[in-house]
């Protein structure tokens, strides 16, 4: 959400405390306090409204959990800033009511009213929706759907689960009566398959002894190639499902390793491959060169994810730069969209199942899951017409919606119709104020006591 990085910001916190040798009650103290009105300041003085991110998480064990709440706002100058304003504890059920009512009291606190509330930018859980819906109810009755923007980045993040992970029987081209046994033939490749078991075994690298002894075998393997042909001696990389291209990077970083790996698996297969104990894939064949393949494949079908994540990254914050940009947001949907039918065109109509070196399908499978995540979330974009008008009001992008949707008429008149109506509401506020933002910079620092 934005560039707020939670923990960073908490580590920002207690480096200044430690280096300033203060005590912790001293952000309870006025001077402290005086930091937030000076920020009410600029927040009050903004020359765009204040548009507001915010995430959750809990502590280890859950004992406890907090939202990071990020302003975003443009200055008289046209600079981007995007400021933590607070990171409220909130205890119990993290409902959309709980959740709204802790937002809530944060932007009274700092002076946002519904004249200067703009856009919600979050991730797409459901609670979300619900607390957006119940802020509504509290800052002028707004309609909660129109301004409740998606995360692009955690959007096509998702897009790449359903890809590893989806499970949508539309995604099928099998006869209803075979339906079952294709779900169960793509969960068994999903755990045993050649991701399952490259992800099973980066996995399993995760004490010093395991890193050790896969360094080992790299270092072997690097010593039956030609100097030119050897690799640098790294880490496998562990996917996690939050963090954005993860998975892509862990692809990546094994097909890179590829010797250290193969060599890796046949010698815990020597140790324990009989064991009825051992992990499938120490009782498996490993990976063989088809296995392999089958990586590669993978990750080239991951590489458009990777683009648009980096494309819908940074919300052309720097002079120059449009990446991330609102703008940006129906143009690489379309791009997406375009690039994953293309990677499915080649299966399009191969029989899998004529005879027994036909094609596995589940690459075919995997890609239609993909698409038909992205479709859902590419609708959802209809919900908010400010997507539409900024891709229009763009210079470059004016003419891109009625060029690329000329043959959906449909498409066109639902967004005509919410860029009417947004367009003809009254303004709230001035756009241009008297008096200028204050630079953040400009801000002073709270002295030691």
């Amino acid at each position: 959400m934005g560039n707020f990085d939670v923990q960073r910001f908490r580590h920002a916190l207690v480096l200044w405390l430690l280096d300033n040798n203060l005590p912790m009650e001293i952000i309870n103290r006025a001077s402290t306090r005086e930091l937030f009105r000076e920020i009410v300041d600029a927040l009050s003085s903004a020359a765009s409204k204040i548009h507001i991110s915010f995430d959750g998480w809990t502590t280890k064990g859950e004992a406890r959990g907090f939202f990071g709440i990020v302003a975003h706002f443009a200055t008289a100058s046209g600079e981007i800033h995007d400021l933590p304003i607070a990171l409220p504890q909130l205890n119990g059920a993290h409902t959309g009511e709980a959740i709204a009512t802790a937002i809530v009291a944060t932007l009274r606190a700092y002076g946002i009213t519904s004249d200067t509330l703009g856009y919600f930018v979050l991730d797409n859980a459901s609670n979300n929706d619900t607390t957006i819906a119940a802020v509504a109810r509290e800052f002028g009755d707004f309609n909660p759907t129109q301004r409740r923007l998606r995360c692009g980045p955690h959007t096509i993040n998702l897009i790449g689960q359903a890809l590893l992970f989806g499970n949508n029987k539309d995604a099928y081209d099998n006869a209803a009566e075979h339906i079952d046994d294709e779900e169960a033939f793509i969960a068994a490749w999903r755990k045993h398959g050649a991701l399952g078991t490259l992800l099973s075994v980066t996995t399993y690298i995760k004490t010093l002894q395991q890193h050790a002894l896969f360094t080992e075998c790299l270092k072997a393997s690097n010593n039956n190639l030609p100097a030119a042909a050897r690799v640098k001696i790294l880490r496998p990389i562990k996917p996690v499902v939050t963090r954005w291209n993860s998975y892509y990077s862990a692809l990546e970083r094994a097909t890179y390793l590829k010797g250290g790996f193969d060599l890796y698996i046949e010698k815990h297969k020597e140790r324990r491959g009989t064991q009825s104990d051992a992990p499938a894939w120490m009782r498996s064949g490993g990976l063989q060169a088809a296995d392999w393949a089958v990586v590669t494949e993978y990750q080239r079908c991951l590489e458009p994810l990777k683009i648009t994540t980096k494309r819908l990254e940074g919300r052309g914050k720097h002079h120059g730069s449009s990446f991330g940009a609102i703008h940006e947001v129906l143009p690489v949907f379309e791009y997406l969209l375009d690039q994953l039918e293309k990677l499915a065109e080649p299966y399009a109509d191969v029989v899998f199942d004529a005879h027994e070196e036909a094609p596995e399908d589940h690459l075919h499978i995997n890609l239609r899951n993909a698409w038909v995540k992205a479709e859902e979330y590419y609708r959802k974009l209809d919900d908010s017409p400010v997507y539409y008008a900024a891709t229009c009001l763009h210079p470059y992008y004016k003419y891109y919606c009625e060029n690329s949707w000329e043959h959906k008429d449909g498409w066109l008149r639902t967004a005509n119709a919410g860029f009417q109506e947004q367009r003809c509401l009254p303004l709230s506020f001035r756009l241009a104020r008297a008096t200028p933002t204050p630079d953040l910079s400009t801000i002073k620092p709270i002295k030691p006591v």
